[in-house]
């Protein structure tokens, strides 16, 4: 057997535990960057070559779902929305799961990673995407996310967008990510365990209490449709932080009905219009904030998204404390993107 805790070679990824902190990190053995590796690359904007246009599917793995009109052959130009496994994924199906414990912790990296491109549009953003579009994007995230967690070595799945380089994204053709990892990360547990505290003390959701009094206070809410809320929240920890919450307390991403889903997109574009307002080519992170699989959570945890603008780096003090630095209060961030209201109209 491998023995991941000495520097004896390796030959697939690792997922490594923090005999402190209990922190898991990825190391991505097959995505080893040497120096050269590390200069700083603006985000390729030119469609030419890129992969994941129309026409160039074959410079991608197989699709594993695509939407298109009428009966069409897989993997051809034909597409609305394409899902294809992430070429140079960290973590792979084929690895058996495994558990390594010596002095540290290792566990095999086993996993899923996934690329879902909204469109055939190389320069399209959420902002300037039709509400149909955007509702397929999210009913095949949808989809994508019930098939990778019906897997029962998949412990967690996280969905995310990097928009702009600043976010981590390498090709401006838009799309999103999607990775299942088999366990459950810490900042989720930590998710987990503040949630379960406070549902235990008061037998409510927190988080259906945080928008009860936030709707009731009126001055974090930017908008509101039949089924969400968009808000900037209390304890920002970046510039510009939102968050959009259902109304209804849904515990988990597969629960959204299509009436939802129509409703998720029409505030998700509403929202990006707003940012695109009031910021030149802003990079933001999206992120679904989803539950573990493998605990059941339904009465007290609420799903959400968070929507995070790369309006500043991280720096010493948020790396070494864990705690952050927001110069900018939530309360102005709501009033901005209220202002902003009748320019996306």
């Amino acid at each position: 057997m491998l023995d991941f805790t000495t520097d004896r070679g390796r030959s697939m990824s690792e997922i490594r535990k923090d005999i402190v902190t209990g922190v898991w990190t990825i190391i991505a053995v097959e995505r080893g960057k040497r120096p050269h590796d590390f200069e700083k690359q603006s985000i390729k904007k030119n469609s030419e070559g890129c992969p994941f246009c129309a026409g160039n599917e074959n410079q991608t793995p197989p699709e594993v779902l695509a939407y298109r009109t009428g009966q069409q052959e897989p993997n051809n130009s034909k597409w609305k929305v394409r899902v294809v496994p992430n070429k140079y994924s960290a973590l792979k199906e084929q690895n058996a799961v495994e558990t390594i414990k010596g002095f540290y912790e290792t566990i095999t990296g086993y996993g899923v990673h996934e690329v879902l491109i909204d469109t055939t549009d190389h320069e399209a953003t959420i902002g300037k995407m039709s509400y149909e579009q955007l509702e397929l994007v999210l009913r095949a995230l949808k989809e994508r996310y019930k098939d990778i967690s019906s897997d029962d070595k998949i412990k967690y799945v996280q969905i995310f967008k990097n928009q702009g380089a600043e976010a981590g994204a390498s090709l401006q053709h838009p799309h999103w990510q999607i990775i299942g990892v088999p366990l459950m990360p810490e900042n989720q547990k930590q998710i987990i365990k503040g949630s379960k505290k406070y549902f235990q003390e008061h037998s409510r959701c927190v988080y259906c209490e945080m928008l009860r009094y936030e709707r009731n206070a009126k001055v974090r809410i930017i908008y509101e449709n039949k089924y969400f809320t968009l808000f900037a929240p209390y304890a920002s920890r970046f510039c510009y932080e939102t968050w959009i919450m259902p109304k209804q307390h849904l515990y988990d991403f597969s629960r959204l009905k299509d009436e939802h889903l129509k409703s998720l997109a029409q505030i998700l574009k509403e929202s990006i219009q707003r940012y695109e307002k009031v910021f030149d080519q802003l990079a933001y992170n999206i992120c679904f904030m989803s539950p573990p699989l493998e605990v059941n959570v339904e009465k007290y945890f609420h799903w959400h998204i968070q929507i995070i603008p790369r309006l500043g780096n991280l720096a010493g003090f948020e790396l070494s404390t864990g705690s952050y630095i927001n110069p900018t209060p939530p309360e102005m961030v709501a009033e901005t993107l209220q202002k902003v209201a009748k320019k996306v109209r």
